[in-house]
């Protein structure tokens, strides 16, 4: 089966890819609509067959724009899932007898908007929320919500830094625990265009309970993208969330690097 996968996949980009160049070379009339929102969908699959088999899969769509004077809109949602094949051999009546079994190994998905209004050209109020599953970490749900207030450390063409806090409000279930919270959310981003078809981009997003600094959460992300044509670009993630309570038994830091092709709406 995930041998038809593999193949499956292949010819998929395949055919992304030549759909992609074919539609570059269209007028320039295109071009135009890349002002405003711009939506990306991205998605990336690995497999190993052979003496241990693997599959990882990921796909996520992003959608963001700014209007001048008005403000920006930052908002996307992405699922990450992947198991192993667990191979025993035994003997039986002096046979030997081998059985696989799939056991998963990520199962994951996140929700997420950023919306901004501008205030001055280099100050902005906000409202940011997300919602998370997590089956291995036994995250049934979380979601946060708040407004707040940021501004731009630096702004032009080619850099953008920004720094924004203000109160949200976390709901959960975590170990089919339900709990609720008033906490605090600091975030920083930063994005810097390499050249016309490579960029790079970092966020570190800090929340900690309000009334009990202990309990917090704190998500980091890095990553680049480059162009291979005006609509297929590669793009290589690396997160890291950490949750300083998390379920019984389960570990504080969740590290994934994720690897795949963006496609440009």
């Amino acid at each position: 089966m995930k041998k038809i996968l593999m193949v499956v996949t292949v010819l998929a980009l395949a055919v992304s890819a030549s759909a992609a160049e074919k539609k570059a070379k269209k007028t320039d009339a295109q071009e135009a609509k890349k002002e405003g929102l711009a939506m990306t969908l991205n998605a990336g699959l690995t497999l190993t067959d052979g003496n241990s088999e693997t599959m990882s899969a990921n796909a996520g769509f992003l959608t963001e724009g700014e209007k001048e004077g008005l403000g920006s809109v930052l908002a996307g949602i992405e699922a990450n899932y992947g198991e192993n094949t667990v191979k025993t051999t035994r003997e039986v009546d002096g046979q030997t007898v081998e059985s696989e079994s799939d056991e998963t190994t990520v199962n994951n998905a996140k929700a997420y908007a950023n919306v901004k209004k501008t205030l001055s050209p280099m100050t902005y109020a906000y409202l940011a929320g997300d919602a998370l599953f997590d089956d291995i970490a036994e995250i049934d749900y979380r979601a946060t919500l708040g407004p707040g207030l940021g501004f731009y450390v630096l702004k032009n063409d080619k850099r953008m830094l920004s720094l924004e806090g203000g109160p949200t409000y976390v709901w959960e279930q975590v170990n089919d625990k339900r709990d609720d919270y008033l906490a605090l959310r600091f975030a920083e981003r930063y994005t810097c265009e390499i050249s016309k078809t490579a960029r790079v981009f970092q966020s570190l997003e800090y929340m900690p309970e309000a009334s009990d600094f202990d309990n917090y959460l704190l998500t980091g992300e890095v990553g680049a993208e480059a162009d291979i044509n005006d609509r297929l670009s590669l793009r290589v993630v690396l997160q890291d969330r950490y949750d300083s309570t998390p379920a019984a038994g389960k570990d504080r830091n969740d590290l994934s690097l994720i690897a795949g092709l963006g496609f440009s709406l």
